[in-house]
């Protein structure tokens, strides 16, 4: 009886660990996406600032120096 107790509290606790592992999985693979794409989008904005930066440094130099 006493092993069948102890039994019994290690399923529910695997079965608990089972649950959070998947649910720290899941979240953990949103996470990974939304770092992605934050990533993507921080790197495009900085393509865009520069581009803009260099465009700006072209126009002010054509128009002090032509």
């Amino acid at each position: 009886y006493c092993l069948l107790v102890i039994g019994y509290w290690l399923l529910v606790i695997g079965y608990w660990l089972l649950v959070i592992g998947y649910w720290l999985l899941v979240i953990g693979y949103w996470l990974l996406v939304i770092g992605y794409l934050l990533l993507v989008i921080g790197y495009l904005l900085l393509v865009i600032c520069y581009l803009f930066l260099v465009t700006c440094y072209l126009l002010f130099v054509g128009y002090w120096f032509p």
